[in-house]
């Protein structure tokens, strides 16, 4: 995602900042293009329909079952016994190993600054952008002590 936002020049300290407030999602974020939306989405915004459907497609060639994770907002008896008969139709071995839920309250974003009163649409973040391309955020060998993620 990061590559192809520098590519369009869409990539900013800014644009991560709204990425997170969003919770990791772009959906949301006007004037991000609709073939980026399309290309990354989160788990959530994922159809499950679709993740049943896949492994019903491999489970023709798996002899026994497969592992799959279910992702469902607002989970109910309803809603799960829907998806296992879906699955049963399909003709899948295993209904599903894990039921993933959203979490009922979110995280406090604290290490993400407040919206400022600055222009948030994605030309004036653009207009903003201070990295260009994807040396400027990679860790260094050369230099270790500037990588907070890893460590190196």
């Amino acid at each position: 995602l990061i590559k192809d936002l520098i590519d369009i020049g869409l990539w900013s300290l800014e644009m991560k900042d709204e990425i997170l407030r969003h919770k990791g999602s772009i959906q949301a974020i006007a004037g991000i293009p609709e073939h980026i939306k399309q290309l990354y989405k989160t788990t959530w915004e994922i159809k499950q329909k679709n993740v049943i459907d896949m492994a019903a497609d491999r489970g023709a060639y798996i002899d026994q079952s497969q592992s799959m994770n279910i992702h469902m907002i607002d989970a109910n008896a309803a809603k799960v016994t829907s998806m296992h008969f879906y699955g049963w139709r399909k003709g899948l071995k295993t209904g599903m190993y894990y039921l993933r839920t959203k979490a009922a309250a979110d995280a406090i974003q604290f290490t993400v600054e407040q919206k400022k009163a600055q222009d948030q649409t994605v030309s004036g973040l653009a207009d903003r952008a201070e990295i260009s391309s994807m040396d400027e955020i990679a860790c260094s060998l050369d230099s270790p002590d500037d990588c907070l993620s890893c460590g190196s």
